[in-house]
This record gives structure tokens, C-alpha cells and sequence, in this order.
């Protein structure tokens, strides 16, 4: 699965933490790791559960319009998972010392994994997000990537984007939930399938009925365009497999918060209207629309980040 993806993108990013220093930092000495553990920890998250409502302090990703979710995550050494798979008769018989360690993959410095699912725009989505998210929260950026290395050239949005984007890797499994139906999915045609293969093998039949190649030398070719003409298949079949799954209707992060919103909205005019006449629930209702404005995906609606409106 590419990175753009059902109309959204999944960008992953594994940024090297510095491990050859001891850095000192608002009176503090530690190591860089340490300092960022910290800044994560003091980051703010969303107001999206009862106890972040008491804090009030929201995140600072709710400031903008397009970030769907956000991840961070330190990672120190990958897990060992224990020793390869081994046939335990051929082990005996082969003297195999299961006491002696296997070779595991080692990292050499921390790595920060960034998780950012987002609504792109443009033609580089990447950059164009990595920009707008520094003029959105300069300050909250610098203090978790502050102590990665190559982020001293940091100074605008641009910089930032140039320092992040080398990290990034393809995510091979994006989540996304917002297909309610089929998509819209369109397979090759059959005729497209069959002519590559099928040509392969007819033409040198062909040939060989026009007494144009030998009967030996026309099998060959028969059998070695037709296996050519499959391997066309496998092409077609992956690249459009490869294509990214359509965007669904309704899904940029302004019209779930509408959707929220409406919920919400609705739900308690619901209530409000249990036994009310006919006539004044069709008023009440034109008046619902007329405040709600559930076309209007600018406003009234449901702030980012909060769990509710």
C-alpha cells in the first residue's frame, strides 16, 4: 500500500536521536534521548477523554485543519523475538548449541518514530504538510526535535521539511476507516488479460501455418511469447494494484468534524422534539437547518481535537 492512500496521507518518518553527547537544557544534564523522552511526555494531547478535559490544555496538532492523528514513539533497540525457528531432531543431530546466541539486529543510536495521517493538498503533500505544520507549532517541534541529528539547519518550514523528509519511509499499512461502502474499484478487462498471452502463442502459430518458421522453432516461440505475454498479466494485475485506494466521499478531517458536529446536534434535537406536533417539529426542524447549516462544512462545527461540541 503507497503512502498516498484513500484520499489520505500516511507519512512515517524514523529521525536518528544524537547518542555521542551529554546536553544540558534549562538547567538540566542529561542525555539527548532523555531530553526527548520529556518533551514528548510534556507535549499536550488532545482533549479527547474526560481527564485531558480537566487539564485544558490542547494539543498543539489541533491548530491545524488537516492532521487526522499523530503519532510518537521512541525507539531504543528493536524487540528480540527470540531464536529462528529450528527443527529440533536435526538440532540434536547436528550438535547445535541452543545456548550460544543467534545474531540480532542492533541499532546503532535511537531512533523517533513519527506517525502522521493527514489530508493532502498540492503536489508535494509531504512538504506542503511538514511547512505548514512549523508555522503552526514552531516551538512544540523544536523541542522534540531538537536533540535529533541534522536539525541545527532548522529555521523556517522549508529547513524543517528538508530535515525531515530524508527520514521518511513508505507505510506499507495505513489505517483507514472511512469507507462506509464499496469502493469504487474497477477491474481490467477481460480482453486486456487474455491478448497478451493469447497473441504470444498465436502469432507463431501463425508463422508456422505460413510455412514462415519451422514447426520446432515455431513451438519454442509459442511457448516463450505466450510465458512472455503471462508476464504482462503480472504486470497490469500489480501495477494496478498498486494504485492508491480512491479517496471516500466526505472524508478530509473538515467533514468528520461536521459529521460530529451534526451527530451531536441532531441527537438532541432528537430528544427535544419527542411528542411534539407534526407541525411544529417541520418548524423546528427548518430551524435546525437553518442554524446547523449541514451543507456548510466551515461552520457552525466541532473544534479539532476535542471529544465533543
Amino acid at each position: 500500500m503507497p503512502n498516498l492512500d484513500g484520499g489520505h496521507y500516511f507519512f512515517t518518518a524514523i529521525v536518528p536521536i544524537k547518542n555521542d553527547v551529554i546536553v544540558e537544557h534549562e538547567g538540566l544534564r542529561s542525555s539527548p534521548v532523555h531530553m526527548v523522552r520529556e518533551a514528548l511526555e510534556t507535549l499536550p494531547t488532545a482533549l479527547q477523554s474526560p481527564e485531558a478535559v480537566k487539564v485544558g490544555i490542547q494539543s498543539p496538532f489541533a491548530r491545524s485543519s488537516r492532521t487526522h492523528f499523530a503519532r510518537f514513539v521512541v525507539l531504543d533497540q528493536p524487540f528480540f523475538n527470540g531464536r529462528d525457528h529450528s527443527d529440533a531432531v536435526a538440532d540434536a543431530a547436528h550438535g547445535t548449541d541452543l545456548l550460544l546466541p543467534q545474531a540480532n539486529d542492533v541499532l546503532a543510536c535511537p531512533y523517533l518514530l513519527v506517525m502522521i495521517d493527514f489530508d493532502p493538498e498540492g503536489p508535494d503533500p509531504a512538504r506542503r504538510y511538514c511547512e505548514e505544520l512549523w508555522a503552526l507549532m514552531p516551538r512544540e517541534l523544536e523541542a522534540v526535535f531538537r536533540f535529533c541529528y541534522g536539525f541545527r539547519e532548522v529555521r523556517d518550514g522549508k529547513s524543517f521539511a528538508d530535515f525531515l523528509l530524508p527520514c521518511q519511509v513508505e507505510t506499507t499499512m495505513p489505517f483507514n476507516d472511512y469507507w462506509i461502502g464499496t469502493p469504487p474499484l474497477s477491474s481490467p478487462s477481460r480482453w486486456l488479460v487474455i491478448a497478451p498471452p493469447a497473441l504470444g502463442v498465436a502469432l507463431p502459430l501463425l508463422a508456422m501455418l505460413l510455412h514462415l518458421v519451422r514447426w520446432p522453432t515455431g513451438l519454442v516461440l509459442a511457448l516463450v511469447l505466450g510465458l512472455a505475454g503471462l508476464a504482462v498479466d503480472y504486470w497490469i494485475v500489480m501495477r494496478r494494484g498498486a494504485r492508491p485506494l480512491p479517496a471516500a466521499p466526505d472524508a478530509t478531517l473538515r467533514h468528520v468534524l461536521k459529521a460530529l458536529y451534526l451527530q451531536q446536534a441532531f441527537t438532541r434535537f432528537a430528544i427535544a422534539q419527542q411528542g411534539a406536533t407534526p407541525q411544529a417539529r417541520g418548524a423546528a426542524f427548518r430551524q435546525f437547518l437553518a442554524t446547523h447549516r449541514p451543507a456548510d462544512i466551515a461552520g457552525p462545527t466541532q473544534a479539532p481535537g476535542v471529544i465533543g461540541s
